[in-house]
């Protein structure tokens, strides 16, 4: 009666050590990119210009992905908004990731907040580099259910 009751202690050991572990170990967004594969990007158009206007990526499902920048000039070393207005996706938040192209400056992330329906807003600064004339990537993610989808912009900075 007595062993059955160690092992009993012992196997209840076992089970929550390994959830311990598998905790610590195992990411959740790594089980959600297992599930839903890479995600799959989409270009902005080379004649849209940021500096200009606002550009529109049209997504793989039919949504689309509209960002604009403010302000304008787009500077370095001062809070950039990021607004991005979406149709076809219904999402607390989206991930921007920025990078910049011609030199590795690092990776910048920020979240988009849900302003309203369909508006997502956050803010970055840009880092400045003696070299000038960088070129970055801003790439909006939408993290949909089923699948990982998202828009690439590229602007530049003096």
């Amino acid at each position: 009666m007595e062993n059955s009751k160690f092992y009993k202690l012992l196997f209840l050991e076992i089970v929550t050590l390994s959830l311990i572990c598998a905790y610590f170990v195992i990411d959740s967004s790594d089980i959600y990119k297992w599930y839903v594969g890479n995600t799959t990007f989409t270009k902005q158009s080379p004649n849209c210009n940021l500096h200009k206007s606002a550009c529109e990526v049209l997504l793989r499902d039919g949504s689309s992905i509209v960002l604009s920048i403010y302000p304008k000039n787009i500077p370095l070393m001062k809070s950039l908004k990021f607004s991005v207005k979406t149709k076809g996706i219904k999402l607390d938040k989206l991930q921007l990731k920025l990078y910049a192209t011609n030199m590795n400056m690092g990776l910048t992330q920020a979240t988009l907040k849900k302003i309203k329906p369909n508006l997502y807003e956050g803010y970055i600064t840009l880092a400045s580099c003696i070299q000038g004339g960088m070129i970055w990537n801003a790439s909006i993610i939408a993290n949909k259910p089923q699948k990982s989808l998202g828009a690439t912009f590229e602007f530049k900075t003096k």
